[in-house]
């Protein structure tokens, strides 16, 4: 196998003849949904990757989620931020930080296709001369939310999806943080081996053709889940309480999905398909492109 790069501004750009390309401008429609704990330190390296390469975006944070005392263990926030809207939070502060406009979606969670479309609808921003790549960053945890994702990939013609998960510590059945005074050797050797592995997996379509098999087709368990809870359905502290994650492996998986983000913007390219962390082990491994 020939590991490859996929130049996606060639790609996009390759119906228009040489005068035509020279008068075209890449414009990065950026939508996030997840602003927790994967979420918060991919907007923060997001939003510096655009600030840093000065390209023509818009980028957008979708999150429902208030701030929770529980989430200033692992997420990007400090105690002001209880009580306010994550999304909120963290564009009004990277605004500030990097000088760029970010937008803001906090009415609903994202549970439908229609929410997607509303989300992606072209900037008013975007001038004739502009060709929009539209990215979806997913940092969500639950399977019902990505199953969404997955079907708003397969009908739009070009996008990049890119896809962050991590490994939720794991807790005995029936117990908590709280007690864990109470947990046996076992139990204990078997939290404090957990919770430190994750992946970014990125999908790509471009002018309908799948070039990279996004998330649910490398994972065929995330089609294949039958939960029909919707996030809206759940408590944010219920899930926190029953999955907690580590803050070291969030943060890995903000830089691991910013790099995606950052030769996209360098290059035009992309050189891998796949990335494999694991924060304990300061370890990554990447899936190169091959043909």
């Amino acid at each position: 196998m020939l590991q490859v790069k996929i130049n996606i501004i060639k790609e996009v750009m390759k119906n228009y003849d040489e005068y035509k390309y020279q008068n075209k401008n890449i414009f990065y429609h950026v939508v996030q949904i997840g602003c927790g704990a994967n979420g918060s330190y991919v907007a923060e390296q997001v939003a510096h990757m655009l600030s840093t390469y000065g390209v023509k975006h818009k980028y957008l944070l979708a999150d429902f989620d208030t701030v929770e005392s529980k989430n200033l263990r692992n997420q990007r926030f400090i105690e002001k931020d209880v009580g306010l809207k994550k999304a909120q939070v963290l564009a009004r502060r990277y605004r500030a930080s990097y000088g760029i406009d970010i937008g803001v979606y906090d009415a609903s969670f994202v549970e439908d296709i229609q929410t997607l479309q509303k989300l992606f609808k072209q900037p008013v921003n975007v001038k004739y001369s502009d060709i929009i790549i539209p990215i979806l960053i997913s940092c969500v945890d639950n399977n019902y939310t990505r199953k969404i994702f997955h079907e708003y990939f397969e009908q739009e013609d070009t996008i990049l999806y890119l896809d962050v998960g991590v490994e939720a510590s794991k807790l005995p059945k029936g117990k908590t943080l709280q007690d864990m005074k109470s947990w046996t050797e076992e139990e204990m050797a078997t939290f404090k081996s957990s919770g430190f592995t994750g992946q970014v997996v990125a999908g790509l379509k471009l002018e309908g053709e799948t070039i990279l098999e996004p998330v649910a087709e490398r994972f065929s368990d995330i089609l294949e889940d039958n939960d029909e809870i919707a996030p809206s359905e759940v408590a944010c502290s219920q899930v926190i309480a029953s999955n907690p994650q580590r803050v070291i492996t969030n943060r890995l998986a903000g830089w691991c999905t910013s790099a995606y983000i950052s030769e996209l913007l360098d290059s035009g390219c992309l050189s891998n398909h796949i990335t494999y962390f694991h924060a304990k082990k300061n370890m990554v491994r990447s899936v190169p492109i091959t043909i």
